[in-house]
């Protein structure tokens, strides 16, 4: 018997880097993965259910900006300082945003 994993999400997410997260001030996040539909991020730093902010990174090389919602907020054991894992969704992803992001994840 082998222990697979099966994957349960509709869309593929890739891992990227160090982002920004707008919302009353900038807070410094790490981006985890990335999908069309949304993002897993790490901070120092807690953010209520319902926030709205832009998100800014560099994907592919590129500077990328895009408004979220936080959906889903956990706690979690990090040694790196990280003490919060947020999920959350793009409430307006321009169509160029969105074939960005897919150009992304297919590489």
């Amino acid at each position: 018997m082998t222990n697979q994993v099966v994957e349960r999400r509709r869309v593929a997410r890739v891992p990227i880097a160090v982002a920004e997260l707008l919302v009353t001030f900038p807070i410094e996040v790490r981006l985890v993965d990335i999908s069309v539909t949304g993002v897993l991020l790490r901070s120092k730093h807690q953010v209520e259910l319902g926030t709205r902010g832009t998100l800014r990174f560099n994907l592919g090389g590129r500077p990328f900006a895009a408004d979220v919602e936080v959906e889903r907020l956990s706690a979690i054991d990090d040694v790196g300082g990280e003490r919060f894992s947020i999920g959350a969704s793009f409430v307006a992803l321009s169509a160029d945003g969105r074939h960005a992001i897919e150009r992304f994840v297919a590489l």
